[in-house]
């Protein structure tokens, strides 16, 4: 198969595995509380998956550089297939723990894909495809969300059953669709050797402030929401679905220019003055003002697409290094900012408020700021 066919599969791979995992992911709290499980239990079973993840993604990475991207993004898919199949036949707290596990230790399907769009031979190729992919995978979550509130009414089961039939369907559009991107030619590397490069260090750091500033905002936004516009869950639903299409719609259509134009280091440094200038509006916006939603919009585009640019200064940073084992490290970093963004961005604004998020953010965007230092000066 072409080259240059090798991006709308893995477009619609991405789309169909972040739909499959946004529907079943936000139905987890309610199906465990019904169980009884307590709230720090519930915490559990989420930091089970992003402990596996992080753990195990560089070594996926590493072996889809040995044996190939698409028979590691299919056994990454298996995983999800046997996970969901899990939930689908229980909800207690033992089962679902297990399910979160196995579908964590194979998460590599997002960071392969990354590796098969960098494997493309010019960089115009590489920038413009990781842009479609932040797109993809936004809009996967975007329309995952609706489903996963469409399904809500039947229960954990029926969600499970969705996600696992289109993670039956990704494995067989990988089969049928994706061509394998493999070079051959790449440095030998191991994880070890590679955590031992100054240039991957600093990028993983950037990689992992950037997906602390994007957590940080994104998982506190129901309840600075429900501060700020006194907006209950449904709404506050509809508008975070807005904010995600928005954000989604950049990184496809602006996000791909202004790499072409700066370069992956400026669009970075701007990325963070505009997500600084966003957190600021925040912090000034007077309850139920519109500053509330244009301060969101702001800061929640450039976040996101900051998460998608930090991913290719990784890979820029040593572009003679496997690109599998460099994504790997990418999924590592970004899942190690998305468990501590979280506490950051819940403790800004349990300390302070709605003001006190838009003061936490401004702090994370300084610390992405410096994060930037000797990155991507192109």
């Amino acid at each position: 198969m072409r080259k240059h066919g090798a991006l709308p599969p893995i477009l619609s791979v991405v789309f169909v595995d972040t739909l499959g995992y946004a529907t079943v992911v936000p139905l987890l709290p309610f199906a465990l509380r019904g169980h009884g499980a307590a709230p720090l239990a519930i915490g559990a079973v989420f930091a089970a998956f992003s402990l596996c993840q992080l753990v195990t993604a560089p070594y996926l990475g590493r072996l889809s550089d040995r044996i190939g991207r698409r028979p590691v993004l299919a056994l990454s898919q298996v995983g999800s297939i046997f996970g969901f199949a899990l939930l689908a036949l229980s909800s207690s707290y033992p089962v679902v723990f297990v399910s979160r596990v196995i579908d964590g230790c194979s998460a590599g399907n997002i960071s392969v894909c990354y590796a098969a769009i960098l494997d493309s031979k010019t960089e115009d190729e590489r920038r413009r495809g990781i842009s479609a992919l932040g797109a993809a995978a936004g809009g996967g979550i975007l329309v995952g969300l609706g489903l996963s509130a469409f399904l809500a009414g039947f229960g954990l089961t029926a969600a499970a059953l969705a996600a696992m039939f289109l993670s039956l369907l990704s494995l067989a559009l990988t089969w049928l669709a994706v061509p394998e991107t493999r070079k051959r030619d790449r440095a030998s590397l191991n994880v070890s050797a590679a955590l031992r490069l100054p240039e991957l260090r600093r990028g993983g750091i950037f990689v992992a402030l950037s997906a602390t500033l994007q957590a940080a905002f994104f998982l506190t936004l129901p309840a600075y929401l429900a501060g700020a516009l006194g907006l209950h869950v449904q709404p506050a639903t509809v508008l975070i679905a807005g904010l995600i299409g928005v954000a989604a719609a950049f990184q496809l259509v602006a996000l791909p220019r202004l790499l072409r134009h700066l370069g992956p280091g400026a669009t970075a440094r701007w990325l963070v003055f505009v997500a600084l200038a966003g957190a600021a509006l925040i912090a000034a916006a007077a309850h139920g003002s519109p500053a509330v939603v244009v301060g969101a919009a702001i800061f929640a585009t450039a976040a996101a697409a900051l998460a998608t640019v930090s991913a290719l200064l990784l890979a820029e940073a040593r572009p003679d290094s496997p690109m599998g084992l460099v994504m790997g490290l990418n999924s590592s970093s970004a899942t190690a900012g998305q468990m501590v963004g979280p506490l950051a961005g819940y403790a800004a604004f349990g300390i302070g408020g709605t003001r006190g998020l838009g003061l936490g953010c401004i702090a994370l965007g300084v610390f992405a700021a410096l994060g930037l230092r000797g990155l991507g000066h192109g």
